[in-house]
């Protein structure tokens, strides 16, 4: 006895019409080429892409013109015109606080106090809006090295008894003015007016025996206070 079978799929046998897929034509002309299914065309670049290509190229031409074949000055020449730049600044406002140190102003430098600094300094600290000024000198220009606080950072603890510098009024002022350039600590002289040079010295000052938390290891010698 023999068998028949039927198509399980009539309509789809191996005489139906294969069936095939719409591929994408390109526009006559932009195809430009093909290559496993993946086709490239002749478009045009965004023009803010080429901007920004055409932009670089001409900076790039001008920049080695200039510093290459122009005689623009080198990194090392650049340094030593804001150096000087820098040492002119310090020598003006040195002036300046002279002037102002002799006239009782409180304008001008940090570069001396004239007199008996640290009589001036102890009599500075006694008034809460010099050392209130002091503070806000202080959290803008000094707290990121000494903290917050003055527990000590990048910086030294400025709060325990232990100083590389001494701890008397004269003796920080000396250190804020000149700096400890081997350490990384700018001069701030010529910077600061001299109401925001004393008040930052007695702030700092003031800081002594304030146990702040995570405060730095001692640096430096016992100092007397």
């Amino acid at each position: 006895m023999s068998e028949t079978h039927q198509p399980e799929n009539p309509g789809h046998g191996a005489d139906s019409a294969p069936t095939t897929e719409t591929q994408y034509a390109p526009p006559p002309g932009t195809e430009v080429h093909v290559y496993d299914g993946i086709v490239e065309h002749d478009n045009f670049l965004p023009r803010w892409w080429l901007g920004i290509i055409y932009g670089t190229i001409a900076f790039s031409i001008g920049y080695y013109g200039y510093y290459e074949l122009g005689g623009g000055p080198s990194l090392r020449e650049e340094y030593a015109v804001a150096m000087k730049q820098l040492d002119a600044a310090k020598a003006a406002a040195g002036s300046g606080a002279a002037d102002g140190s002799a006239s009782g102003s409180g304008s001008g430098s940090a570069s001396g106090l004239g007199g008996d600094e640290e009589a001036v300094l102890v009599a500075w600290a006694s008034s809460t809006d010099h050392v209130n000024q002091g503070k806000v000198v202080y959290d803008a220009k000094c707290a990121v090295c000494h903290g917050k606080a003055g527990e000590g950072g990048i910086g030294p603890n400025l709060t325990d008894d232990f100083w590389l510098h001494g701890a008397k009024h004269a003796q920080i002022a000396a250190t804020i003015r000149n700096g400890v350039n081997d350490k990384g600590m700018p001069p701030w002289g010529a910077v600061l007016s001299n109401d925001e040079f004393k008040s930052t010295v007695v702030f700092v000052r003031s800081l002594h025996g304030t146990n702040p938390p995570n405060a730095k290891g001692p640096q430096g010698e016992k100092a007397a206070f």
